[in-house]
């Protein structure tokens, strides 16, 4: 898929009259978007036929992040992606169920560009000078609306001919109204009572993120990943599945505490086998509003997973929730440097090694002997050093409230 901000790219930097007008835009955002959309209504057969609703909410949103997103790129001296891609792609699949053709949607991206560049003119008046500086920008403006629509194409394109489509995967617009907790169509649900959940059954949502892959065979990877899951974890479980900007989304039915453990299993077992992929899971909810909140539990997950654990296995919410809290906290800071600055200090100045014996001693819970054959030392040697630790930090590794301080001050520097 081509990328817009990855096209030909305008080098000349915007003038500081440029960037003047552009932020005088990007301050009235809003009422452009109220603008352009009441031309595409008014001027595009298949829009004029959407819904009230569909107008004032999923149209009207995708307007102002355009409009927010080429204004900000405008000021991007050497701009590198567009900021809100993804969602803008979204809506390119959501159009194709909104029985809107791709004709209507790429005319609607022509009266945006040209309502856009109306409203550059009107702020730049009379004046030359900025009469200049808005002529200055035009190329850009136009240049965004071509790559985005180029993009918006494909997509629509690959939407309408089911790059993905089988009975077990969800279509994009029924994927997304779950997955952020909106109205549900009858569609909808229809298609979550193929997991036949009960009352005393949950919901939840793995992750599965594709590795490094060049554009040419992101589809090919997607499809991989579909697969692989439908081997292993549909034979086992009520599953339904979902591409959302190329990630694989599995809606799982959870009845008991053997088919959670199940679901474990199979997401370690999918991530082992395919150790370039991100596998990631949320905890199990009740009904259907519980997948919104499994969904966002499993991107959490995803984010320790990219920045902190190594591949080769799942990484459970349930495991690095405690990760979340304490990068959150307002005393984060103040605990790593009361719990582990003094050792950071003694190690690099002394060669001591303390921290890392911290770390084996809790890996090891707790117990010297196993503690000193992980570190290959005398035990001794790791009383030495723990009985240091307690007396630089005023923390005694040796108690239950000494030991967890410092154990959470270590789980914080490694998140």
């Amino acid at each position: 898929m081509i990328d817009p901000a990855r096209g030909a790219r305008v080098t000349a930097p915007v003038s500081a009259d440029g960037r003047l007008l552009v932020e005088r835009l990007l301050r009235r955002r809003r009422n452009l978007a109220d603008l352009i959309v009441a031309d595409v209504k008014s001027d595009v057969l298949d829009y004029g036929s959407l819904g009230a609703l569909t107008v004032s909410g999923d149209v009207m949103e995708t307007a102002l992040l355009t409009v927010t997103d080429l204004l900000e790129s405008l000021l991007d001296e050497d701009p590198e992606g567009s900021r809100h891609l993804e969602n803008i792609q979204r809506s390119a699949s959501r159009r194709v169920h909104q029985d809107v053709s791709l004709t209507s949607l790429l005319q609607s991206y022509r009266i945006w560009g040209a309502r856009i560049w109306q409203a550059v003119l009107d702020e730049a008046g009379d004046d030359p000078v900025m009469r200049e500086a808005a002529l200055g920008l035009v190329s850009r403006i136009f240049s965004y609306v071509d790559r985005v629509s180029i993009t918006l194409a494909q997509v629509y394109a690959e939407e309408s001919a089911g790059a993905y489509r089988a009975r077990d995967v969800l279509r994009s617009d029924l994927l997304e109204s779950l997955l952020l907790g909106q109205v549900l169509s009858d569609r909808a649900r229809v298609e979550i009572a193929r997991l036949n959940p009960t009352s005393d059954s949950k919901l939840a949502v793995a992750v599965i993120k594709p590795g490094e892959t060049p554009p040419e065979q992101a589809r090919s990877e997607t499809i991989k990943i579909l697969q692989a899951c439908r081997q292993n974890m549909t034979p086992q479980a009520k599953v339904l599945l979902g591409v959302r900007d190329g990630d694989v989304i599995c809606l799982v039915r959870i009845g008991n505490a053997a088919e959670l453990q199940r679901l474990h299993a199979t997401a370690h077992k999918i991530a082992e086998e395919n150790p370039q992929w991100r596998v990631s899971v949320g905890r199990p909810h009740d009904g259907v509003a519980g997948i919104q909140r499994s969904f966002r539990e499993a991107q959490e997950a995803a984010a320790v997973a990219a920045s902190l654990r190594p591949r080769g296995g799942a990484i459970l919410f349930s495991e690095v929730i405690l990760d979340r809290i304490l990068v959150r906290s307002d005393y984060a800071e103040d605990l790593l440097e009361e719990a582990l600055g003094p050792l950071l200090a003694y190690d690099a100045e002394h060669e001591a090694d303390l921290v890392n014996t911290l770390r084996s001693y809790v890996a090891n819970d707790m117990n010297m002997t196993r503690t000193a054959k992980d570190l290959m030392v005398n035990p001794n040697t790791v009383a030495y050093r723990i009985k240091r630790v307690g007396q630089l930090t005023g923390q005694d590794p040796t108690t239950s409230a000494g030991i967890v301080t410092l154990a959470v001050a270590l789980r914080l520097m490694e998140s």
